[in-house]
């Protein structure tokens, strides 16, 4: 089952697939194809999603805004574009966050992991996946997730140790111990931060054209409501919701052409 304004705020194409691998994947209809945003709007979700969202950002922050809207009255606007509710999926609620390794060669060798995992909020960016790969006593680390990074300097092993090994945008470091060629996969996702605040805080320096063209110069329905939400409610689940509510509505208006 899906909900049509999570489609809209997640905005994949549907393949009729649920991602198990990737935190709080829902199904997407296949009949939904993906918007190309005007600058404006690309400018709101930026401020939402971060600069380059992959597809577990998009899920985990639209499972957290739904459920926000979804405690307000203004869930009323979410029901009328669809009545079917998906949210909120015991798939991100139970998600394991933390990294997991897998050895491809190599007998006698061991890797373990140090370091805190960094907040992907800014940048959009959950995925991560690394190979490391010792060979003729040197290990190469290569990022195979956005951004790619495999022209890496090969790093010497003194006696079959590594020094703590950064793993690029993702927080860790890797530390090696071998006596053979080996190789391993470190992949896993980024937990967003739960805190909204500075979702909600960086609009007020956004503009006054990308507002403009949000909630429309003339202020008619439903855009008025969202506009009043946003600017003058005391409370902080309204204030974002009013965004959110108004971004959802005007991708739906560039779905209908």
């Amino acid at each position: 089952m899906f909900n049509h304004a999570r489609s809209l705020l997640v905005n994949l194409s549907g393949t009729g697939t649920v991602y198990a691998e990737v935190p709080g994947d829902e199904l997407i209809p296949q009949s939904y194809k993906e918007i190309n945003f005007p600058t404006y709007l690309d400018t709101v979700r930026s401020r939402i999603f971060g600069a380059k969202p992959d597809r577990a950002m998009l899920n985990y922050r639209s499972n957290q805004l739904l459920n926000l809207i979804s405690a307000t009255e203004l869930q009323s606007y979410i029901l009328k574009l669809d009545p079917r509710i998906t949210y909120p999926s015991s798939k991100l609620i139970n998600f394991d966050f933390s990294p997991k390794i897998n050895k491809f060669e190599g007998g006698h060798n061991s890797i373990s992991l140090t370091g805190s995992p960094i907040s992907p909020d800014a940048s959009g960016v959950s995925k991560f996946e690394f190979r490391l790969r010792v060979y003729g006593g040197n290990l190469e680390v290569e990022r195979l997730s956005w951004p790619v990074s495999t022209n890496v300097t090969p790093i010497v092993l003194t006696e079959n140790l590594s020094q703590p090994i950064p793993l690029p945008f993702s927080g860790y470091s890797a530390l090696v111990t071998t006596t053979n060629d080996c190789s391993w996969m470190v992949k896993g996702f980024l937990k967003p931060s739960n805190n909204l605040t500075p979702i909600l805080d960086s609009f007020e320096s956004i503009g006054a054209p990308t507002l403009l063209q949000l909630f429309g110069a003339a202020r008619v329905e439903p855009y008025s409501t969202f506009y009043n939400c946003w600017k003058n409610h005391p409370d902080f689940a309204y204030r974002l919701s009013g965004i959110v509510l108004a971004l959802i509505y005007r991708s739906e208006e560039l779905r209908n052409g």
